[in-house]
């Protein structure tokens, strides 16, 4: 969910200094029955990624691996208490993970007709008093030029509506019960001091006003909340029984992520349709499962496009930004997530199956390096 413009150096310094309206249910049962073991130089693999981002930055991480005919593997540690964790059901902010689930649902209505990638923005939210100063370079204005691949792949241009001052974001949405609609959140972007925009499609930058557009889209066409079409057609299916809304999730009850070594609790509509969802290491895993095995689009080619098309580089030669799916390396895809809580991370290996979940409880701990370390381990399995 966060603000990302300093993703390249953040990755390379932790390198270096810290070495499921669907009625129908989807078989949930996507994988085979067990047959295999996972190679022991995975799990202990694993155990050493865990433990060494949770005691380098005194966070707590838990983690998760499975293969096509294994067993999930688990894996947790505590470095503020310096105790293995044993219990792996815990709920947990995906953040932009949650951005899957979003995109996921744009192409399941362009397999429904409902919309084209080269589709305009304005053709669908013909909204001018929202647009106004939105977009605007040198006097001119580009907003309807802004098509739905650019807002996917986050080549619009739009502006972002976080602060890059993440600390000072902290202290302004520090009351969790605050409402933000798509529409003051993008009020905030165009208010915005830190605006980066940019001539829609000449460019990448990550931008959350991007998906909060695309969940508006979504209620647009599906004629449902956000919230409904999501739990209609992808939670339930996957029967995703762990896996919840932030923004209907009973206050009292939210897991406490960490800002700073300090517990945070920022307002889930703050994050939408970009980032607002609560999930589990077992439910992100069948979730991706289901994805890479095209169990949530009836035609075969909406996958094909998504894992192959619309790619631009984030870091060069190791993380690439597609429509809604990040690819390692050409190793692995899936997404990361950033609130002001937590940091997570959900992939699938492209050359085995294998897929990855894991939950980090300090937002200040990037997901990037376990995610592209446990990339690199799991691509060793033959």
């Amino acid at each position: 969910m966060r603000n990302i413009t300093l993703l390249i150096v953040v990755i390379f310094t932790l390198l270096s200094c810290k070495n499921q309206e669907n009625t129908q249910s989807i078989d949930k049962h996507i994988d085979k029955t067990p047959t295999v073991e996972i190679p022991q130089f995975a799990k202990s693999g694993l155990d050493s990624i865990v433990a060494k981002v949770a005691t380098t930055n005194g966070c707590r991480m838990t983690a998760s691996i499975k293969g096509p005919n294994t067993k999930a593997y688990y894996s947790g540690f505590d470095g503020r208490t310096n105790e293995t964790i044993s219990t792996f059901n815990e709920l947990y902010e995906i953040g932009s993970c949650t951005k899957m689930f979003t995109a996921t649902s744009i192409f399941q209505l362009i397999e429904n007709k409902k919309l084209k990638l080269d589709d305009y923005l304005t053709s669908f939210l013909p909204n001018q008093s929202l647009y106004k100063d939105l977009l605007t370079i040198d006097g001119k204005t580009y907003i309807d030029s802004v098509k739905i691949i650019n807002l996917l792949n986050h080549t619009s241009g739009l502006p972002e509506y976080f602060l890059e001052d993440e600390e000072k974001v902290v202290e302004l949405y520090s009351d969790p019960s605050e409402v933000f609609t798509p529409e003051r959140l993008i009020n905030m972007a165009k208010s915005n001091p830190d605006q980066n925009v940019f001539i829609p499609g000449t460019k990448f930058t990550y931008c959350n006003t991007n998906y909060t557009l695309l969940g508006m889209i979504i209620e647009k066409l599906s004629k449902q909340s956000y919230q409904e079409y999501i739990q209609n057609n992808i939670l339930n299916p996957l029967e995703l029984k762990d896996t919840y809304f932030g923004s209907q999730y009973p206050l009292a009850k939210r897991p406490q992520g960490h800002y700073k070594d300090k517990v945070t609790l920022t307002p889930f509509t703050l994050a939408g349709s970009a980032g607002e969802i609560l999930s589990t290491l077992d439910d992100m895993r069948t979730f991706i499962t289901a994805w890479n095995k095209g169990k949530l689009f009836e035609d075969p080619n909406t996958l094909n496009t998504i894992k192959n098309d619309y790619f631009n580089s984030m870091v060069l030669n190791v993380i690439y930004y597609g429509a809604g799916v990040t690819n390692i390396m050409e190793q692995s895809l899936g997404h990361g997530g950033q609130t002001f809580g937590y940091g997570s991370y959900v992939g699938t290996i492209i050359s085995n199956d294998y897929t990855f979940s894991f939950s980090i409880d300090d937002a200040t701990v990037s997901s990037w390096y376990p995610a592209i370390e446990t990339t690199a381990l799991l691509n060793k399995i033959k």
